[in-house]
């Protein structure tokens, strides 16, 4: 089968997209044959990631999961590679869909099952630092490694469950609790900040900007690496709260006015908006992603829109904590009787 060459562009909103289920991949018809082109912007974007610099701020479960599941440098691998590595490990199963990621209601049906997805299209040469949606590229090599791991199995599997019990409003917020978490999510390991979302992961471009604001963090005294670093950054949150609203509030109104609808503008129309607030671009409002502690009702206030262009990233002071907070919002949902 070859690949679906419908590839997104870049949306400040959630796009709408209409799919007609003849076109979606059947069980005995998962693999797909790709060009030398494919496989050389494959080869491209993993020999971009994979180097010593970067992976050394990557999660130590992530660079595990990486290097268990045997990726290929230089090709694009097959849905029966993925499944071998990951099936027998932790439960999960892998399939090809034309469905993107924004219609989260098809995906969430599928986690429910145990069934993780991966996309039918790639990016093109222009998109190879920012990719405006989930592709392939992000599926794989940004979740998949993780999904050979037991924990991020049990992560993934809270999920589903409250999403088909809660009711709409709800399921904004867990939308965003998946997003900032297994998508852009950090972690304290060794007292320092390490990157756990695969959408950072996946995206040179995300992930140089995310490790910038690690060293810019101690090089601007924000942050002592010497002391307590989760500590420091709760107390940062705390003190700048009001204007982190401030900035979530006005993001969004950005986003409905159409001046956040390419990623090129991105910066420098929040920094606009910094001096149009009257904050100082100093502490954790310095550099070009804010860094604050994974927390609900923050996550909550944070509207669809923003998804597009994501200024602020969370950090959980462990794997463990990062289970505690989404099983005290997601468990009670799912545990209910049906809305």
């Amino acid at each position: 089968m070859t690949m679906n060459q419908n590839v997104p562009g870049y949306t400040g909103d959630i796009a709408e997209q209409h799919v007609d289920p003849s076109h979606e991949y059947s069980t005995e018809n998962q693999e797909i044959v790709f060009s030398k082109e494919q496989h050389a912007i494959w080869a491209d974007l993993f020999a971009g990631i994979h180097q010593p610099y970067l992976l050394e701020h990557l999660c130590s479960e992530y660079l595990a999961g990486l290097e268990f599941l045997q990726l290929d440098p230089q090709c694009i691998p097959t849905v029966a590679h993925l499944i071998e590595r990951i099936t027998p490990r932790t439960g999960w199963h892998i399939e090809r869909t034309i469905v993107r990621y924004t219609m989260a209601d098809d995906w969430y049906r599928k986690f429910a099952q145990r069934i993780f997805l991966i996309t039918d299209y790639l990016r093109t040469r222009d998109q190879m630092e920012f990719t405006p949606e989930p592709d392939m590229f992000h599926d794989i090599f940004g979740h998949l490694p993780f999904l050979t791991q037991e924990f991020y199995a049990r992560i993934e599997d809270k999920f589903a469950p409250a999403y088909i019990n809660a009711t709409q409003e709800e399921r904004e917020v867990i939308k965003r609790l998946a997003w900032y978490s297994t998508e852009f999510g950090l972690v304290v390991q060794d007292n320092r900040f390490k990157v756990f979302g695969a959408g950072i992961i996946s995206g040179r471009k995300e992930l140089t900007r995310t490790i910038m604001e690690f060293y810019r963090l101690g090089r601007d005294n924000v942050i002592d690496y010497s002391k307590d670093a989760f500590e420091q950054l709760q107390h940062q949150f705390h003190a700048s709260k009001n204007n982190l609203y401030r900035i979530i509030d006005g993001v969004n109104a950005l986003h409905q006015k159409g001046q956040m609808s390419s990623e090129s503008q991105g910066w420098n129309v929040v920094y606009s908006m910094y001096d149009s607030l009257g904050i100082a671009r100093e502490g954790i409002f310095g550099g070009e992603v804010i860094l604050v502690p994974f927390d609900v009702e923050t996550i909550a206030r944070i509207p669809k829109t923003v998804y597009a262009f994501n200024p602020m990233l969370f950090v959980c002071e462990s794997l463990e904590q990062m289970d505690g907070v989404l099983d005290s919002y997601l468990k009670p949902i799912s545990m209910r009787a049906k809305v």
